[in-house]
């Protein structure tokens, strides 16, 4: 049916006017989410090369290359614990071309470092890639093989025992502050710019111990470099480096300490995007190679919605607040 604008009052032209208009702006939205990608996509990763957020990520981005058709290329943009990179994704446009890998550390900007960043209203969670517990490591020239060993060793020495973290904020602090918290130890900390450095001064005995990943750890364990302590929890891979969980080694209260790899994109990112994405990282996570890669590094794939990973981060906000303000963590 044809519509007369000549026999219409002057308000219901206007309505019309502002209809069109209103549809005029919702055209190009759909219209990117229908044709994306059609161009390269950046991902984002906030730290330094060679731990494991960029390992699993850039194992990721050769996977989304080859489903949709576009390159997807990794940049590191390191710097404040993980803020410089996640806060240059929140400014970034939310076109499907940015995107950010960032571990549950997180959920600490705010409560611990108190940074203007909320991932859960300044983000949008796309999907998590794998879970882990993490692991306790010390160099293999401290006169320890066990939990217990340490806790000892750490009592005696109260003003020689050092823990080594990759920022303000991050799990291997968080995780620390646990350990120190369940078990009385008066341990200092000692901050890095990344995690490579955490590993350069743990091989040479300068900290006595870190929570890692077993992904950034392995090789220099499996080289007789440094010594695997536990695991916080028994929720890993058969691949895995063998190890007692905090709990066996007579430390429960550790289990929560747990590390979970996700992607987010810039608040106001088209549904239709994130629905594409999160489908294609959940595929990608049945590769076997991608399967293989995380379960040498101790992580399980972690296929979930877009809405159970805005769960997941939101759980992880109200958990890491709670720490936070029991422990006095800043």
């Amino acid at each position: 049916m044809s519509i007369d604008r000549k026999n219409l009052p002057g308000g219901a032209v206007f309505a019309l006017a502002l209809v069109a208009g209103f549809a005029g702006l919702t055209c190009p939205w759909d219209a990117l989410a229908q044709g994306w990608p059609s161009r390269p996509v950046t991902m984002v990763v906030p730290y330094n090369p060679g731990a494991s957020n960029d390992t699993f990520t850039r194992a990721l981005a050769d996977i989304l290359t080859k489903q949709l058709g576009q390159p997807f290329i990794v940049e590191n943009r390191s710097g404040a614990g993980g803020f410089t990179g996640s806060n240059s994704v929140v400014k970034a446009a939310p076109d499907g071309y940015t995107f950010l890998e960032m571990p549950n550390s997180i959920a600490g900007f705010k409560p611990i470092m108190k940074v203007d960043l909320d991932p859960s209203k300044d983000l949008v969670p796309i999907a998590l890639m794998a879970r882990s517990p993490t692991a306790m490591i010390v160099p293999a020239s401290l006169p320890v093989k066990t939990v217990k060993e340490f806790i000892e060793y750490a009592k005696a020495r109260p003003d020689e025992t050092f823990y080594g973290m990759a920022g303000i904020g991050t799990t291997n602090h968080q995780h620390s502050e646990l350990f120190k918290s369940v078990t009385g130890l008066k341990i200092k900390s000692v901050n890095y710019k990344n995690a490579a450095d955490v590993m350069t001064e743990l091989v040479a005995g300068r900290i006595q111990h870190a929570f890692v990943t077993t992904a950034s750890a392995r090789g220099l364990i499996e080289s007789g470099k440094l010594t695997l302590l536990a695991y916080t929890d028994s929720n890993f891979p058969p691949e895995s480096l063998k190890a007692p969980t905090m709990a066996e080694a007579g430390v429960p209260g550790m289990e929560k300490a747990q590390i979970w790899w996700a992607i987010f994109g810039p608040a106001g990112l088209p549904k239709e995007i994130v629905t594409k994405m999160n489908a294609a990282i959940n595929q990608a996570l049945k590769d076997p190679g991608f399967v293989a890669l995380m379960a040498k590094s101790g992580a399980t794939p972690a296929p979930v919605t877009p809405d159970e990973a805005a769960r997941v981060v939101n759980q992880e906000i109200a958990a890491v607040g709670a720490f936070a303000k029991t422990l006095d963590i800043k």
